[in-house]
């Protein structure tokens, strides 16, 4: 198992994998049982601006996560990797930041059902097909100074290329873009980090 928390531009890496930590730059590493517990219990430095990036390696890695997400306020979002008939994929620019669309799941809804839900109400996109399977990620971030995990599940989606796109601007969308592969390379810096972890997997599958 290996799961990834992005926070501001770093990420928690835990995993029971053995890892070359030459190929990995971390700030903190983690492997004693004791100390990873006080971690997942009270994980400050996903929340107060730590500089780099942290490793957790633990013979129980879904116990750790679980923890840390009970020790914090978790929202759960779901959104789409929508793709076209060109191998497109739809992105959205907001505050700064190339991102996909994607939303908090309403009390009652389906998760499946509010990726779709978010991905039309954000660009306008009329879905033709979502997949079953999702993608999880996490990242955190403090609100209101409440510590909080986002839960994301990112569904495969479809949908035909030949739509107006109209940005949300409520939610702060100023921009909408199907973007192939050399153009999300050419512009990767400028995406969330998590995002661009996503779309490399995507166009390098």
């Amino acid at each position: 198992m290996k799961t990834f928390i992005y926070f501001a531009n770093h990420y928690l890496l835990i995993t029971d994998q053995n890892q070359d930590l030459s190929n990995y730059p971390f700030g903190l590493i983690l492997t004693e049982p004791e100390k990873i517990n006080a971690f997942t219990a009270d994980p400050r430095p996903l929340f107060s601006n730590f500089n780099g990036n942290i490793a957790l390696f633990t013979d129980k890695p879904e116990e750790c996560l679980e923890n840390l997400i009970q020790s914090v306020d978790t929202i759960v979002a779901a959104g789409g990797i929508v793709e076209n008939e060109n191998g497109e994929v739809l992105t959205i620019f907001r505050k700064g930041y190339w991102d996909m669309p994607k939303g908090k799941v309403e009390k009652g809804e389906k998760i499946i059902h509010a990726a779709k839900r978010e991905v039309e109400e954000e660009t306008g996109v009329k879905v033709a097909a979502v997949t079953d399977a999702a993608i999880i990620t996490y990242h955190s971030y403090s609100m209101k100074r409440k510590d909080c995990l986002k839960e994301t599940f990112w569904y495969r989606m479809n949908a035909n290329s030949n739509q107006k796109l109209i940005p949300q601007t409520e939610e702060d969308i100023t921009q909408i873009k199907w973007m192939n592969k050399d153009e999300f390379l050419e512009k990767k810096e400028l995406f969330y980090p998590l995002i661009a972890a996503i779309l490399d997997d995507y166009f390098h599958a």
